[in-house]
């Protein structure tokens, strides 16, 4: 690795020491504030060494940072933002899996898919496999959401006596409204 950065006027030689502390100030954010206090520095005349000891940083970060600044010249203090990795379905498959999602399952009457069928459908239908917590956040970023059925209580009437009651208490509202009225 070549430490040989220049230093001094010709540091950055089209920015000036001064255009160099305006930016320090207005700047918000940490990191490129610290980038900027590199730059200042090594255009003051300083060695990579006492710009490490003033800033808390590797010598190899500074010069890291000094040799963006070289390269890219003062937008070198914002990183550039990375891509990381491509999804694994495209657009196209995941709005046929929100179609497919919305018809509800074939076999469940309540309309409410598991993660494991979900995944399970992206298996096979587009050759794709996803670790299960990664199907939450996929289903999350598609506009869905948690829903759990209500489970029947064990000591719950059977549906008979469910709806004879429900007639039962029709023919009492019924009589309640009657005397209200009169």
């Amino acid at each position: 690795m070549v430490w040989n950065l220049p230093k001094g006027n010709d540091f950055l030689p089209d920015v000036s020491i001064r255009e160099l502390r305006r930016l320090y100030g207005e700047e918000q954010k940490t990191k490129p504030k610290l980038r900027l206090l590199c730059a200042i520095h090594r255009k003051e005349g300083r060695s990579i060494d006492d710009i490490a000891g003033f800033t808390n940083m590797g010598r190899r970060t500074v010069h890291e940072t000094l040799k963006r600044f070289v390269e890219r010249g003062v937008e070198a203090k914002d990183s550039i933002k990375q891509a990381g990795r491509p999804p694994k379905l495209t657009e196209k498959q995941r709005r046929k899996l929100v179609q497919r999602l919305e018809q509800g399952p074939p076999y469940n009457p309540s309309g409410l898919w598991t993660t494991k069928e979900v995944r399970e459908i992206i298996r096979k239908d587009f050759g794709v496999k996803y670790a299960h917590a990664y199907v939450w956040e996929l289903l999350i970023a598609m506009g869905f959401s948690l829903q759990r059925p209500r489970q029947k209580h064990y000591k719950s009437p059977p549906a008979e006596e469910i709806a004879s009651f429900k007639k039962r208490l029709q023919c009492w509202q019924n009589i309640i409204e009657k005397k209200d009225l009169q």
